[in-house]
């Protein structure tokens, strides 16, 4: 089954920024956190923070009541007396979780009142962001949800209108007319959210090209239920699911071609298992072969199996680089280290899975003693070629198997890790990405110079600076598609440390870095035509970055092969180059 994702699917801005407030205080902090009222309106996202002990104030608690903690306030904000009131109860410190666009509104409203003038909300009166707006409005705010309400209203003389953020655009457009009809020219103030206006013009368009809607989130939540009915605008069938389990897979199986978006309120890895069940249904438009070959694909890149390809690719590329012969031997040492080591610590750090890839995770479970079988026998594997090859190379690739396989294992003792602040190496900042890719560079770079006992500083110095960027890369884009995931376990990222913007910007500058490296190394006297062929995957690597942050392609098995693909297309360009 083909499957489209909206781009803006998912998490809006406002509501990211409380999630990840909420996560950042309850992995950093250790007093206990709370959120005032129900974070967000997905069922699903209140268990995950339940799990993690973060406690729901439904009441608002008698003054002096509380022995401290962090309370945050959600997103949809709340009446200003509340807050105040929340300061009173005695927690240690009350965290602004609103929506800056709210608090936009919320000043709009507070100006408008100030100055005497009557505040119309176009929204749902029993909504919490409506309740907070009414709460600046000084007693001087009404709420209309639609039209017809307007008659109903008092007389008033000068008249604010705004809307509530998740407004649809038509209805706030209705509501302005008949005050205009009723009270003459009022005071407009277009507040509903952007991302709202996209998500909705972006799946008004989609449904038009598909067979099918599938629109993801909470039933509770306003703005996903406003999104399923503007996708019914087109006529095609919609389905509005909180979850995976809720798919009506028969009915699916008759369509082509399924749109999925997601509510602001629906976080990645729900949308991601979404797309990884619709992936599984087999339209019954879908012809055997063209099954078949999306299934083989799936396996080869779930299994390890591409990416292990890779590095023997790049082995051949670096060994281009330094005019070293290629041998079979180094393209499949590298294959058997990188397979053994990509999948025993996929089995050690599983948690992250879960909500980063789920198709993945599944993967994972169904195959798991093929894999864990496999995975050992190529760690043994890698270890008797090096033996094979000299006791040197034996040595620095059994350190680096040790720092493999205890990457994801607690290895720092219990009176140390308050104080250095991680258990694991996996836990230090940035980890994974420059340890991946020290770690393909020294297989791929070093590994060959010390087998071949041929030393050039400078060639063996572009051989590794070459592999070593193209697979700091791989892992930054990754990293920055799996942002939620990893905050929800709490990983310390590059995207978390350093932002996703910056990560991107970073990965950026190193491609175009490596980019220049290649196009001046003949003045260091590497072959001209072998470095300039080797731009190729580093443009592929761009491309894909760019394909995969603009959401032009849904993160999955296709798009992570498509990246892997970049280092077999460096070692064919290595091998092509050797056959001339």
């Amino acid at each position: 089954m083909r499957v489209r994702l909206a781009r803006h699917a998912g998490f809006c801005m406002g509501v990211r920024r409380a999630m990840e407030l909420v996560l950042a205080q309850s992995h950093q902090s250790e007093d206990k956190v709370y959120t005032y009222g129900p974070l967000i309106h997905n069922p699903q996202v209140l268990e995950l923070l339940a799990g993690k002990g973060i406690e729901v104030l439904r009441e608002m608690p008698p003054p002096g009541s509380v022995d401290g903690g962090i309370v945050i306030i959600r997103a949809h904000g709340v009446p200003p007396e509340e807050k105040a009131r929340l300061s009173e109860a005695g927690f240690s410190r009350v965290v602004e979780g609103t929506c800056p666009r709210v608090i936009r509104v919320q000043a709009i409203i507070g100006r408008a009142a100030k100055k005497g003038a009557d505040v119309i909300i176009v929204g749902d009166a029993s909504h919490p962001e409506v309740v907070g707006l009414l709460g600046h409005a000084k007693g001087r705010g009404r709420v209309v949800s639609k039209p017809e309400e307007v008659a109903a209203l008092p007389s008033l003389e000068r008249v604010v209108a705004v809307a509530q953020t998740t407004q649809t655009g038509e209805n706030f457009a209705a509501v302005v007319r008949e005050l205009n009809k009723r009270f003459g020219q009022v005071e407009v103030h277009e507040t509903i959210c952007a991302a709202t206006h996209r998500r909705q013009d972006e799946v008004r368009s989609l449904s038009r090209e598909v067979d099918g809607m599938v629109v993801v989130g909470g039933r509770e939540s306003g703005n996903t239920r406003r999104l399923a009915e503007v996708a019914g605008e087109s006529g095609r069938p919609v389905f509005l699911v909180e979850t995976e389990e809720e798919l009506p897979r028969e009915r699916l199986a008759d369509l082509g071609v399924v749109g999925v978006t997601a509510g602001a309120s629906t976080p990645n890895w729900l949308i991601k298992r979404v797309l990884r069940e619709l992936a599984a249904v087999r339209s019954s438009r879908e012809g055997g072969l063209s099954y078949a070959v999306r299934r083989t694909f799936r396996f080869f890149v779930r299994s390890q199996l591409l990416v292990a390809l890779g590095a023997a690719g790049v082995t051949g590329a670096s060994c281009l680089l330094q005019g070293l012969v290629p041998h079979p031997a180094l393209a499949a040492l590298a294959f058997f280290y990188i397979y053994a080591m990509h999948i025993l610590n996929q089995f050690l750090d599983k948690e992250a899975g879960q909500y980063n890839d789920p198709d993945r995770a599944q993967f994972l479970i169904k195959h798991r003693f093929l894999l864990i079988g496999a995975g050992i026998f190529s760690a043994a594997a890698a270890l008797v070629l090096c033996l094979m090859i000299g006791v040197l190379p034996f040595i620095v690739v059994s350190l680096l198997s040790l720092l493999g396989i205890t990457y994801s294992l607690p290895v720092v003792p219990p009176s140390l890790r308050k104080r250095l602040n991680f258990a694991s190496l996996k836990d230090i900042p940035g980890s994974k990405t420059v340890s991946a890719a020290g770690a393909w560079a020294v297989m791929a770079a070093v590994l060959p110079a010390m087998a071949f006992n041929i030393w050039h500083p400078v060639y063996l110095a572009l051989a590794f600076v070459y592999v070593a960027t193209l697979v700091f890369c791989r892992c930054a884009i990754f990293d920055v598609l799996d942002v939620q995931g990893d905050l929800v376990v709490g990983k310390e990222t590059l995207p978390i440390v350093l932002g996703e913007t910056k990560t991107q910007r970073l990965v950026w500058w190193l491609l175009a870095g490596l980019g220049g490296v290649m196009l001046l190394a003949p003045l260091a006297g590497a072959p001209a035509g072998e470095s300039w062929s080797l731009l190729a995957p580093i443009a592929g690597m761009a491309v894909m970055q760019r394909v995969l942050v603009r959401g032009d392609m849904l993160p999955g098995a296709l798009s992570e092969g498509l990246v892997d693909l970049n280092f077999l297309l460096a070692g064919a360009l290595a091998l092509a180059w050797w056959r001339l």
